[in-house]
């Protein structure tokens, strides 16, 4: 029965995450020279990695804009309850979720 049930599920194109709800935490980065907004989700289960003292934790990912493929990396630090304690941006600075929302409009 289960079986049939993911089975519907994929064949319907819903993600399994749908049900249970979004944990990731996402972060907004404007490109610095082409000004595009892109957003970055990272997933506290799977993306942070313990730090080498084991104080926290940490992840470094790199974006790249849909429209421009400029890259930008975003750096978070993270105390040992998953909360962020630094964030640092190169190539292009932190954003609201409003800014990405904006700029997603602006473009359609």
């Amino acid at each position: 029965m289960k079986f049939f049930r993911e089975l519907a599920r994929l064949l319907s194109g819903t993600p399994a995450r749908a049900a249970q709800g979004d944990i990731g935490m996402y972060y907004y980065v404007k490109a610095r020279r082409s000004g595009e907004v892109i957003r970055v989700r990272i997933n506290p289960h799977n993306d942070l990695s313990l730090t080498d003292d084991e104080s926290g934790y940490f992840v470094r990912k790199v974006a790249v804009g849909a429209r421009s493929f400029e890259r930008v990396e975003l750096e978070v630090t993270y105390d040992k309850h998953r909360n962020p304690v630094n964030i640092e941006v190169r190539g292009g600075t932190l954003v609201d979720q409003a800014a990405y929302e904006a700029d997603q409009a602006a473009h359609r």
